[in-house]
C-alpha cells in the first residue's frame, strides 16, 4: 500500500522503549507530582532547566504510565513527554522534542502497544465490513457503507470500541483514518460494480487535501473504482472546530467527482448550522432520532432536516432503521434513502450482492448553483458564447419566464452593474415589475436587516469574477421581508472577460424561519426558558475567540434547593426554578446571557462591563471583577426574598462564583470550572458565617 513518506498517516508514532525520558510543563505542581512518583519508584530525576525533568535508566515506560495516572487528565494533557534513545542535546534530540506527545498520549501508546503490530501488516490485519444503503421508495440498493474491522496475529477480533478510542488517545487517528479509507476501497473493488461506496473520514486527520488524499485516489485506481462512486462522510460526533477546513476538504472531494455526506444530523442546532453552511450531497439522520420515530419531537427534527436538505437538492438518509414503521414514517417525512438492520447487518463481502431493481439515486432537485446553459445569458441580447442561436432571444426569454426561480441578469461592464433583465418570477417574488428594476443596482432589494458581512463577501466575489452563493434578508416592494438564497454565476465572453452576472434567487423564508425557530427551541432550557448547556458553550466559545475584552462568568448554585424537592415534590420544585430564572432575568442586561446547566445550577455571562479608566491589564481585571461582584450581589439580593409556592413560602438563597477571561481561563470549560470552584468557596464562606452567627447567638 503506497503511503505518504514520513507523514503521520504512514505508521503510528509510538513511545519506544528507551533509557531516557524528558518531561516538560509550565505547571509546577504537575512536575512536583511526577517527582514524587519517581521517588517512590527509586528513579533519580534531574532538572536541566526550569520546567524540565529528566531521568535515565530501565523501566521508564512504567514511570511514564504511573506519572500519567497520578495526574488529572488536564494535567497529563499539558505535560510533554519524550521517551528517546538520543543522547546529548544536539539537533536529533531537538527534532524529537519538538514533536513530543503529551504525557497522556505517551502513556496511551504504551498501554495500547499491542495494537501497533496491526499497522505493521495492515493488508492482513484490517478488513472492511459493509452495510447496504437502499432507496426508501422501492428498497433497491444504491450503495454500501464501509466499516473498518481488525484482527490480531492470533486471529482475535479487535472490537471497534477498543480500536478507535485507542487511536484517539494515542494520537494514531491519522494512520487509522488513512487505513480506513484505503481498506474500504481495496476490499470493495472486486464486487462493488456500479454501486456507491460510503467511506467515513476524520477531517482533522487531513492537513492538505490535495496531498493527504493522494493515497485514497491511488487506492481507487488500483481497485478499479471510479471517483464518482465514492461518498465521503464525516460524523458530527467528531468535534469540528475549523469548518473552513472541512469546507476545503469537501470541495476537493467534489472537485474529483466524489460526493460528500454529513453523518449524525439532528443531534443539535450546530448540526443544522453545518448543514446550511456545507450543503452536503447526502445527509444522514442520527440513529437515535430515526429510532424515536414517530415521536413528535423526532418528526419535527426530521422534517426540518428534510426541508433544508431538499431545498438545495441534497438527499436525506435515515440511519439505524430497524422496523417497518420507522422506514414508513421516514419515507412519509421525505427521507430518500435508508440504512439499518431492517435491510441487513454489516458483513464482509467477497462477491457482488444479488441484483435488485436499479441502482440509481432517487431523483433530487437540481443544484441551483449550477444553472442550465439555456438560462445562463442575457435573454434580451441573444446568446453568450453561442449557447443559443442569436435568432431566438425571444423564445429564450419566454423559456426563462417559465422557470420557477427568479432570474436577474446584470451588466458587469457598465457603471454600478445595473440590472438588464428580470423574469416574471422575480416580479412575483419581489413585487417589482421589470420597468422598476431594470437599470438599477440590486442593492435596492436590501434593507437594514441585511447582513453587512454577507454583502461584503458578495462584493468580493464580484470583484474577483467568481461564482457565489449566499442567503440574504431582502425587502419586497410592499416593505415585507423575505430570505433570498442567491446563486450568482459570472458569464464570460470568448476572451474570458466577465460581461454579465446571472443571479438565481430562491425564496427560502419558510426554511430559514423554521431553522431559526428550531435553533431557538433546541438551544433553550424547556423548564425555565434560559439557554441550555449546549447553547451556552457555543456562545461562550464564540465570545472567548472574539477580539477585545473577554466575558465574565458567574456560576450560581441554589442553597438548600434539595429541601424544596424533598418537602413539596419535583413539580413544585420546577415552579421554584422558574421563579428563580425570572428573578435572574431581572439582573442580566440585554447583551448578557442566562443559562441553566441542569438541576439548580445557573450561569450568567456578562459582556462589555464598565471597567473604569484603561490603566493596563491589571486595572481592567480589577474593574471587571468589581463589576462582576456587584452583579453577584444583585443575584444574591433578588434570590434572598422568599419564593411563594403552593405549599407555602420557602427561602431559596444562592452562592455565586466569579471567573474572568482570560485571567481565570481561556476556554469555556476552564472558565466554568474556575467559576464553579469560586462558587464552592463562596458557599463555604456563607456556611462559616452562618455557623459563627449561630454560635454568637447561643452565647
Amino acid at each position: 500500500m503506497p503511503r505518504c513518506a514520513s507523514c503521520l498517516c504512514s505508521t503510528p508514532p509510538t513511545a519506544c522503549a528507551a533509557r531516557r525520558v524528558l518531561l516538560s510543563s509550565r505547571v509546577a505542581h504537575s512536575l512536583a507530582t511526577i517527582r514524587s512518583v519517581a521517588r517512590r519508584r527509586g528513579t533519580p530525576m534531574t532538572s536541566p532547566a526550569p520546567g524540565l525533568l529528566e531521568a535515565e535508566g530501565p523501566d521508564l515506560e512504567v514511570l511514564v504510565t504511573e506519572a500519567a495516572g497520578a495526574l488529572s487528565s488536564v494535567e497529563a494533557a499539558e505535560v510533554r513527554c519524550l521517551l528517546t534513545g538520543a543522547t546529548g542535546t544536539g539537533p536529533d534530540l531537538l527534532a524529537q522534542a519538538l514533536g513530543a506527545p503529551s504525557l497522556a498520549a505517551a502513556a496511551a501508546r504504551l498501554r495500547h502497544a499491542d495494537l501497533v503490530p496491526l499497522f505493521a501488516d495492515e493488508t492482513a490485519r484490517f478488513h472492511a465490513e459493509y452495510q447496504r444503503i437502499v432507496r426508501l421508495d422501492d428498497g433497491g440498493t444504491v450503495g454500501h457503507e464501509a466499516l473498518l474491522r481488525a484482527t490480531t496475529v492470533d486471529g482475535d477480533r479487535v472490537m471497534p470500541d477498543q480500536l478507535f478510542p485507542a487511536a484517539d488517545e494515542a494520537g494514531w487517528t491519522h494512520v487509522l483514518d488513512r487505513v480506513g479509507r484505503t481498506t474500504a476501497i481495496r476490499d470493495a473493488g472486486p464486487w462493488l460494480a456500479d454501486d456507491l461506496l460510503f467511506i467515513n473520514f476524520v477531517p482533522t486527520s487531513i492537513y492538505r487535501p490535495e496531498v493527504c488524499l493522494q493515497t485514497t485516489e491511488r487506492a481507487a485506481t488500483e481497485a478499479g473504482l471510479r471517483m464518482d462512486q465514492l461518498v465521503f462522510e464525516v460524523t458530527e460526533g467528531h468535534v469540528i472546530e475549523d469548518v473552513d477546513h472541512l469546507d476545503r476538504v469537501f470541495a476537493h472531494y467534489r472537485g474529483r467527482g466524489c460526493r460528500v455526506a454529513l453523518d449524525d444530523l439532528g443531534s443539535g442546532w450546530s448540526s443544522l448550522a453545518l448543514l446550511v453552511r456545507l450543503q452536503p450531497d447526502i445527509v444522514k439522520l442520527e440513529r437515535a432520532i430515526v429510532q424515536a420515530l414517530p415521536a413528535p419531537a423526532a418528526v419535527a427534527v426530521v422534517t426540518a432536516v428534510v426541508d433544508i436538505t431538499h431545498s438545495y437538492g441534497g438527499l436525506v438518509l435515515a440511519e439505524g432503521v430497524e422496523t417497518e414503521t420507522q422506514a414508513q414514517v421516514a419515507r412519509e417525512l421525505g427521507a430518500d434513502l435508508g440504512q439499518g438492520w431492517l435491510w441487513g447487518r454489516p458483513e464482509r463481502r467477497t462477491t457482488a450482492p444479488s441484483a435488485d431493481a436499479g441502482r440509481a439515486l432517487p431523483g433530487a432537485v437540481p443544484d441551483p448553483s449550477w444553472p442550465d446553459a439555456a438560462v445562463a445569458l442575457d435573454p434580451r441580447e441573444g446568446a453568450v458564447g453561442a449557447v443559443v442561436p442569436p435568432a431566438e432571444p425571444e423564445l429564450l426569454a419566454r423559456a426563462v419566464d417559465l422557470t420557477g426561480s427568479s432570474v436577474v441578469v446584470v451588466d458587469a461592464l457598465a457603471p454600478d452593474m445595473p440590472i438588464v433583465y428580470v423574469n416574471g418570477s422575480f416580479t412575483s417574488t419581489t413585487g417589482y415589475p421589470a420597468a422598476e428594476a431594470v437599470g438599477r443596482n440590486c442593492r435596492f432589494l436590501q434593507g437594514p436587516g441585511t447582513d453587512r458581512a454577507a454583502l461584503s463577501d458578495l462584493a468580493e466575489a464580484l470583484r474577483r469574477g467568481q461564482p457565489h452563493h449566499t442567503t440574504l434578508l431582502n425587502v419586497r416592494r410592499d416593505g415585507t421581508t423575505w430570505w433570498n438564497e442567491l446563486h450568482l454565476s459570472p458569464l464570460r465572453n470568448a476572451e474570458g472577460v466577465v460581461t454579465h452576472y446571472v443571479g438565481f434567487q430562491h425564496d427560502v423564508t419558510e426554511r430559514v424561519t423554521a431553522e431559526l425557530a428550531l435553533r431557538e427551541r433546541v438551544g433553550t432550557d424547556v423548564l425555565t426558558g434560559a439557554l441550555n448547556r449546549d447553547a451556552l458553550l457555543t456562545e461562550l466559545d464564540r465570545q472567548v475567540r472574539a477580539p477585545g475584552p473577554g466575558p465574565v462568568v458567574l456560576f450560581v448554585d441554589l442553597d438548600g434547593f434539595k429541601r424544596v424537592n424533598d418537602r413539596f415534590g419535583h413539580t413544585v420544585g420546577d415552579t421554584a426554578l422558574r421563579v428563580v430564572a425570572d428573578r435572574l432575568h431581572t439582573v442580566v442586561r440585554a447583551g448578557d446571557l442566562l443559562a441553566r446547566l441542569g438541576g439548580d445550577e445557573f450561569v450568567l455571562v456578562l459582556t462589555d462591563l464598565e471597567t473604569g479608566p484603561d490603566d493596563g491589564p491589571a486595572s481592567a481585571l480589577a474593574g471587571a471583577l468589581a463589576a462582576a461582584h456587584r452583579v453577584a450581589a444583585d443575584v444574591e439580593r433578588v434570590l434572598a426574598a422568599p419564593v411563594e409556592l403552593p405549599g407555602g413560602p420557602v427561602l431559596v438563597g444562592a452562592s455565586v462564583g466569579v471567573a474572568v477571561h482570560p485571567a481565570d481561563g481561556e476556554t469555556p470549560a476552564e472558565l466554568l470550572r474556575a467559576a464553579d470552584v469560586a462558587m464552592y468557596r463562596a458557599k463555604a464562606r456563607r456556611a462559616r458565617t452562618a455557623a459563627a452567627a449561630a454560635a454568637a447567638a447561643a452565647d
